[in-house]
């Protein structure tokens, strides 16, 4: 048994949620360490995020097998946060007390059709469900966030989480795209019993617990740009920077050849679009034989690019958490959204066995994405998420001062 499974097996929960993992490649072996792990806490709902090895079906099955009575979401990723940090090819999970949370959770197939009506009407039968178990008091928005899986493949992130946070109003959207262990073949994501693509599943989380929604990365600017000149936004596909080849253009101001461009001379090259005083970074997914490059986000012709560069990945990270228990308290649970990119530059420069130890400190589990929402925002090489705490309401006195 490994070093995963045996933590997923021994895991107490804390105070309303636990957390779980397991890098048995047997999906029935897997499932098992997943339940055991996550039922002594009462889950009323449980998210896991799997790598792409497991025959897919089996592993719903057993899911299913174990969690028959209770919500169940998931995705496909490109790497795992467990209990013990980063992995691959494994599954985490994490499960939600019904003590301390209740959720309402949806299916959204056919991602081109949604329209902001749909949202609309979605938002409000998911609220006016959510009413009837919520463990806080009316108003419950205020005790809510959403949480958002995609097919990362789908290119339609911003349709969807632009329509959804509108209907949410002041309710936090948190999420992530699926990955698919950077294959870009077949992303999924999970929602009670089957895996879908072209997909997105959506829960609404009411607790008693404080929670923050954040949204981070850690690159600063430096003075060379690119302008899209030539573009297929619905592709996500650049032509052309200045007029010149993409490809060509973004290998001059980063001072590489052709032959290194790949996944990981993207992550530790990005580039990045200024929108008010933010910068957001726009990554790149591949290189195309006709010199274009295909990116993770929404581009458009006119769009400034600026190289970044990374000051530092490991004391960002570190200050992220800082904040956030400023802000919540200890975090008993803290649900990560983290980019394939940042993923790459912590492989790079060695730096796992140290940002692993962070995420276990402050009980991270979540994913390798192919890109992170934050409210209306479908982001790239970000660290996105909640952090949760613990209550502290005046209507929940058994936690009073936790």
């Amino acid at each position: 048994m490994s070093q995963l499974s045996q933590l997923a097996v021994s895991q107490q929960p804390l105070n309303g949620v636990a957390r779980a993992g397991s890098e048995e490649a047997d999906p029935v072996l897997a499932a098992a360490e997943i339940y055991r792990a996550l039922a002594p806490c009462e889950p009323t709902c449980v998210v896991f995020y799997c790598c792409t090895r497991y025959p897919l079906a089996l592993l719903s099955r057993e899911l299913t097998r174990y969690f028959d009575d209770i919500t169940v979401i998931g995705c496909t990723t490109a790497g795992e946060i467990t209990p013990l940090g980063y992995r691959k090819n494994s599954i985490c999970a994490f499960g939600l007390s019904q003590h301390l949370f209740s959720v309402e959770s949806v299916l959204i197939e056919n991602l081109t059709t949604f329209t902001s009506d749909d949202s609309d009407s979605l938002v409000s039968r998911m609220l006016d469900n959510l009413r009837k178990k919520a463990v806080t008091p009316s108003p419950i928005e205020k005790h809510c966030f959403a949480l958002s899986l995609l097919d990362g493949l789908s290119v339609k992130e911003e349709l969807v989480i632009n329509a959804l946070s509108t209907s949410l109003h002041e309710i936090p959207l948190v999420g992530g795209s699926a990955g698919d262990d950077q294959h870009f073949v077949d992303t999924q994501v999970y929602y009670n019993g089957e895996f879908y693509s072209d997909a997105a599943v959506i829960m609404l989380i009411n607790t008693a617990c404080r929670f923050e929604v954040f949204s981070q990365h850690h690159l600063a600017p430096q003075q060379e740009k690119l302008v899209v000149t030539q573009v297929s936004p619905d592709a996500r596909v650049v032509q052309e920077f200045n007029a010149e080849p993409a490809a060509l253009e973004y290998c001059r101001i980063n001072n590489l050849k052709l032959e290194d461009l790949n996944s990981r001379t993207f992550a530790l090259h990005p580039l990045a679009v200024q929108i008010g005083e933010q910068l957001y970074i726009r990554s790149i997914q591949r290189v195309n034989d006709d010199l274009s490059l295909t990116f993770f986000c929404a581009i458009d012709s006119g769009v400034v690019l600026t190289k970044m560069t990374s000051p530092g990945l490991l004391s960002h990270t570190s200050m992220i958490f800082n904040c956030l228990e400023e802000s919540v308290g200890e975090i008993q649970l803290l649900i990560g959204f983290d980019c394939i990119h940042r993923r790459a530059e912590i492989d790079q420069f060695e730096l796992e066995s140290d940002m692993s130890g962070l995420y276990r400190e402050h009980n991270v589990i979540g994913f390798s994405t192919y890109g992170e929402q934050i409210n209306g925002l479908h982001l790239n090489h970000t660290f996105t998420g909640v952090a949760i705490g613990y209550p502290n309401d005046p209507f929940y006195p058994t936690f009073s001062g936790a």
